[in-house]
């Protein structure tokens, strides 16, 4: 199933859920509804170091710069036992954005369902389907209908991959369908990590002095990226640029 197809699927069990809903009032006269919030956090790649915003002016969230192939962890989580309305909602990337960060779900994948990626809190029958309508990409998160618990329902992950910002779009499909309810908000600068071994370290400042005073870095490399302030020439704006980030890890380890 595509993501068109998925997204038919969710409306037409929303719809059949609704109609349920209508049925039991009429039956019964009454019915529960659960009044809770749904909302998302961001960790490190360890999943359990928080990563403070820096700027809450919502809906927009801004979170401190990350250097280039940093990995993060969104977590979408509840504060209801009850299912999440009738519509779930999902975590997108727009297309102006896609050149810049990714979101990636969790293994195992069962069927179309990325089973890895949903906890057992936020039910028997929850799912996370792949998101490929036009200009977005992303996953679709839905809550089951029984043997729901607050906490962590979904898990996704971010990775940064250029320099640039990028914005990952949080939709709850049962306030609206069209206008998201917050966007977390990250920019990535050039990595300090020369060495790719995900922290910065010694080994990458004698990578930067062996360019020490360079004065003829030149796009696209830049001296192979140790010129941070892309000025042409590596000298002390880059040393103070290098150990803003000093043993910094991409990994969050």
């Amino acid at each position: 199933m595509d993501g068109s197809g998925n997204l038919h699927f969710i409306r037409e069990r929303s719809i059949m859920r609704k109609l349920l809903l209508l049925v039991s009032l009429l039956i019964f006269g009454v019915a529960s509804v659960a009044v809770g919030k749904v909302s998302t956090k961001v960790c490190l790649a360890d999943g359990n170091t928080p990563f403070e915003p820096v700027d809450i002016n919502m809906p927009i969230i801004k979170y401190p710069d990350i250097m280039v192939g940093t990995e993060l962890t969104i977590f979408v989580w509840s504060d209801i036992n009850e299912p999440w309305g009738f519509d779930g909602g999902s975590l997108v990337i727009e297309e102006q954005y896609w050149d810049y960060g990714i979101l990636s779900a969790r293994e195992p994948k069962v069927g179309e369902d990325w089973a890895g990626s949903h906890f057992p809190a936020a039910g028997n029958e929850a799912v996370v389907w792949k998101c490929e309508e036009p200009g977005i990409d992303g996953f679709y998160l839905y809550s089951g209908s029984t043997g729901i618990e607050a906490g962590d329902w979904f898990v996704i992950d971010y990775n940064s991959i250029s320099v640039g910002d990028c914005d990952v779009v949080f939709y709850d499909y049962n306030i609206n369908w069209d206008v998201p309810v917050r966007y977390l908000s990250f920019s990535h600068v050039p990595t300090r990590d020369f060495n790719n071994d995900t922290k910065v370290d010694f080994r990458d400042y004698v990578i930067l002095a062996s360019y020490w005073q360079e004065a003829n870095c030149n796009d696209p490399n830049w001296c192979e990226e140790i010129d941070l302030d892309i000025n042409g020439s590596i000298d002390v704006n880059d040393l103070m640029l290098f150990y803003k980030y000093w043993l910094a890890r991409t990994d969050g380890n």
